[in-house]
């Protein structure tokens, strides 16, 4: 209640002191060189900023090209969902049975939803104890009826990336934990055994575990293949690969099948866990009018749940809410039509005409919607002016460095706390547009939209953070502040040999703490630091820190050569600091990343040779044998791409681990994808029986022996 009445006053307060004339000349020079800068130069960059307090445009850059605006299209969800629902509107669920309770028993029950999308494991159970409490100790069968809504559980876009992945999940009238379900995955006791798959909820009518995990060494590394597969009214959830003996637990998430089924039968467990007998079937059906209502249940108030789905940036809140929309204002069923058409009327009557842009889906999901930055500023501009549902709109949106998708960002900077905005980020596009306070006391609204850069994502994002620090900065009080803090945004300083190895040893220091405590201190020096090795070895701390994550960030930083390895080396040498990144990059790879084994193939000749590193000779023969076990796939077409020299490098390093392991040859997969790819070619390969040959510990034969084995006999006859 603090942050949204802080909001409004923030809304209705008097005006605050505007930044004079060079003020804004010193922000559109910063801006101008930021722009004029790789990775924005090489980008198509779409910007606009505009005083709340004067409604002057601050700077603008490209305002009217249509570019995709990614998860920024959740605004326009949002301001329809409050300005046509209202804050208070509540999404309700009706239980109803065929006749009263009659001794505890209720024939048939069942269950009207309306695209709750609050509801969770947890609230089903306290909706049985309900039941319980009413004396229910018997129920028929459970009717579904999910028509509030159409039976399309995926918008438009999906079809552009498959996935199984959480974000990903589809929608229903009845849906239940944003239709996605944890996998955990246990180690077993012994090296070899199967791992334990369990799942929440633990819903085994519904759900069908094909388990392919096995326990390896307890200095192995990990990789987990979850997927899950519609089966009609059930969902398939096969886990493959393999965790380290005495391993934590992992718990990944994957969306469900058929929604209402889920919804269903977690109840029908439920239910059976409270002690209340289910003799019947679950089953999808139509309500009659005759049955009896029992108990209506409310979500939160759509305030809420548009907080919820901005801060964290749910693509099902977002569609969930998009499909009530056109049920409630155009009709059942709700569907993708009707509500983005209450979105353009919306759109239309704030000054955004039919026509002028393309909104397909509710969440920006993928390759569908094309917005201009002054399209959006526009839209942020009339949510502020709108009291009744300003204070929930602008509240729900991510404070820069402390919290939503926000959390990470901009820490270090004047717009920490002061700025608040939606994200987007796809391949290739990310957004960022929303409202921020000056130290000059000034507010703004901002849109800036980047699609079509190349190269990694986060030298873009660093920018535009840079960009979110500036606005911020703009009319520091302080004398000669507004340059100082302007420049200091756009043009950081270098480190001092002296001062770099002391960076390079703090950062080593918490790579090897591993603790997710330390994650907003090393983003924020991630994205101040320039110098390449402190940039790696802060990517490794980063990774090291939360590997579930991924490793994008050390991908980037480090370079598939040798040259910054080496300099790195040294230094951690002087330091007594172990072998950097290598590790990190041996877990990437295990789990497929073909890039990081690039890097570690670039690597592979220094650990061969007179002058060979030793230590990083036993990294990388123990770690490469395990990734030819776990990956065998990726390694081949990495090994098949990689200089020859490197190539050569990593295959004798393959070797050695396993001749240290005491691995099976004939059963090793690396050794049998080798075998495959040998007897399908239609040529011979003295490359892959010479990689065969090290890898059996045998004479590679010589390429006219090859040669010869592949030739085709003799036709008879022929002279």
């Amino acid at each position: 209640m603090r942050r949204i009445l802080a909001v409004v006053i923030l809304a209705v307060s008097p005006l605050a002191a505007r930044a004079d004339k060079s003020d804004r000349e010193a922000l559109r020079k910063a801006v101008e060189q930021l722009l004029s800068q790789p990775p924005l130069s090489n980008a198509h960059v779409a910007l606009q900023v505009e005083s709340l307090d004067d409604g002057q445009v601050v700077y603008s850059r490209n305002p009217d090209d249509l570019l995709n605006p990614a998860s920024n299209t959740k605004l326009v969800t949002a301001a329809a969902g409050l300005l046509r629902l209202g804050p208070e509107y509540r999404f309700s669920t009706d239980y109803l049975t065929d006749k009263p309770i009659q001794r505890g028993r209720i024939g048939v029950l069942y269950v009207k939803g309306r695209g709750d999308p609050s509801v969770t494991t947890e609230r089903l159970d306290g909706l049985v104890s309900d039941l319980w409490h009413r004396g229910v100790r018997s129920i028929g069968d459970i009717v579904l009826d999910d028509s509030f809504f159409d039976r399309e559980e995926f918008g438009p876009g999906w079809e552009q990336e498959p996935s199984d992945k959480a974000w990903a999940a589809g929608v229903g009238a009845l849906s239940l934990n944003h239709n996605a379900v944890a996998i955990y995955i246990t180690p077993a006791d012994r090296v070899g055994s199967r791992a334990l798959v369990e799942v929440e909820p633990e819903a085994h009518d519904y759900f069908v575990i094909d388990n392919r995990v096995t326990t390896v060494r307890a200095n192995g590394r990990r990789k987990l293949r979850p997927r899950t597969v519609s089966e009609g009214e059930r969902t398939r959830i096969v886990v493959e690969g393999r965790i380290p003996l005495h391993a934590d637990s992992m718990v990944m998430s994957r969306r469900v099948g058929d929604p209402a089924f889920y919804y269903g039968q977690t109840v029908r467990m439920l239910l059976r866990q409270r002690g209340i007998r289910v003799s019947g079937r679950v089953k999808r059906g139509a309500i009659p009018q005759t049955a009896v209502l029992i108990q209506s249940y409310d979500s939160p108030e759509l305030a809420e749940i548009i907080h919820d789905m901005n801060k964290a940036s749910s693509n099902f809140i977002a569609e969930m809410v998009v499909k009530t929309l056109g049920a409630e204002l155009k009709g059942t069923p709700g569907s993708w039509p009707k509500g983005l058409e209450v979105a353009e009327d919306l759109l239309a009557e704030l000054g955004i005409p039919r026509g002028t842009y393309v909104l397909k889906n509710g969440s920006g999901l993928n390759d569908t919607n094309r917005f201009t930055a002054r399209q959006i500023a526009t839209l942020l501009q009339a949510v502020w002016k709108r009291f009744p549902v300003a204070s929930e709109f602008v509240s729900s949106l991510g404070i820069a460095a402390r919290d939503g998708t926000m959390r990470l960002r901009m820490e270090g900077t004047d717009a920490a706390g002061r700025l608040r905005a939606k994200t987007g980020t796809l391949e290739r596009v990310t957004a960022l547009s929303g409202y921020v306070q000056s130290l000059g006391g000034e507010r703004y609204v901002f849109s800036v939209l980047v699609n079509d850069w190349a190269g990694k994502s986060a030298p873009v994002i660093s920018s535009i953070d840079r960009l979110g620090g500036m606005l911020a900065a703009l009319g520091a009080p302080e004398a000669g502040a507004r340059e100082a803090a302007l420049a200091a945004v756009v043009v950081p300083q270098d480190a001092q040999p002296a001062e770099l190895k002391a960076r390079i040893a703090t950062y080593a220091a918490l790579a090897a703490a591993g603790d997710k405590k330390n994650l907003p201190f090393l983003r924020s020096a991630l994205r101040s630091e320039r110098d390449p090795l402190l940039r790696i070895v802060l990517a490794d701390a980063v990774y090291r820190s939360d590997p579930d994550q991924g490793g994008g960030a050390l991908l980037e930083a480090m370079p598939p050569s040798s040259e910054l390895f080496l300099r790195l080396r040294s230094v951690g040498r002087e330091l007594s600091l172990p072998v950097p990144a290598v590790s990190s990059l041996l877990d990437l790879a295990v789990d497929g990343s073909t890039e990081a084994l690039a890097r570690l193939f670039a690597l592979a000749p220094l650990a061969r040779g007179a002058q060979r590193d030793e230590q990083l000779a036993a990294m990388l023969a123990d770690g490469l044998v395990e990734v030819g076990d776990a990956s065998p796939d990726e390694m081949f077409a990495a090994l098949r791409v990689a200089p020859a020299h490197q190539a050569q490098a990593a295959i004798e390093l393959v070797a050695a681990g396993v001749e240290q392991t005491g691995t099976d040859v004939a059963r090793y997969p690396l050794a049998q994808a080798l075998h495959k790819e040998i007897s399908q070619e239609s040529a011979p390969d003295a490359q892959l029986e010479s990689w065969l040959a090290t890898i059996e510990r045998r004479p590679a034969p010589p390429p006219e022996a090859v040669a010869h084995s592949a030739a085709p006999a003799a036709t008879p006859g022929a002279v």
